[in-house]
């Protein structure tokens, strides 16, 4: 077997991207260490309904209607589809910021927690690289949308936004259990 350029990226690339996320959990880790308490008045207000437009976005569906009615050019269609990267890309920003969030505000509150979690620690990181490499997939897929080549299903990333946010919901305190 002759190693090229091509297999070393192969094989490089996830391991420099799993060590970045890493570095930067880590990072955060010691960051949020050094700040003092949740808020008494914190409470998550992250929402994962208003990412469920992002599935149909950028399906072609609508693309077809338009192809078929009368009138329709290559550039109309062409409009559509700039216009609907851009609404895509600002959701997938959304996204990835309240993913930060919640992510943060988790590891705050296992911080704070009586107990060492070390399971919702190895859970979180490994949230947060497959997060981070689903957001890597989608960014790459939707450059690629702009020329009709393909799509990248958000559900993936949705659902770990998701998962992460009810975690957030059964560990963290709210105002009437913050006294208890």
């Amino acid at each position: 077997m002759t190693l090229t350029l091509a297999t070393l990226t192969m094989f490089l690339a996830p391991a420099v991207v799993l060590i970045g996320v890493c570095i930067l959990v880590h990072r955060q880790i010691a960051a949020l260490r050094h700040r003092l308490a949740l808020p008494p008045n914190w409470t998550p207000e992250l929402s994962v309904d208003r990412y469920r437009p992002m599935f149909r976005l950028l399906e072609d569906e609508d693309i077809r209607f338009l192809q078929s009615q009368p009138g329709a050019t290559p550039a109309l269609v062409k409009r559509l589809r700039r216009q609907r990267y851009q609404v895509f890309r600002g959701y997938l920003g959304s996204l990835e910021r309240d993913f930060h969030q919640a992510f943060e505000a988790l590891m705050m509150v296992m911080l704070h927690s009586q107990w060492e979690r070390r399971d919702i620690a190895r859970a979180l990181i490994v949230s947060r690289a497959k997060f981070s490499i689903g957001v890597f997939r989608v960014r790459c897929r939707l450059f690629l949308y702009r020329w009709n080549v393909g799509h990248e299903p958000v559900a993936h990333l949705v659902s770990l936004f998701e998962g992460l946010q009810l975690e957030l919901l059964a560990l963290a305190p709210t105002p009437d259990r913050a006294g208890a």
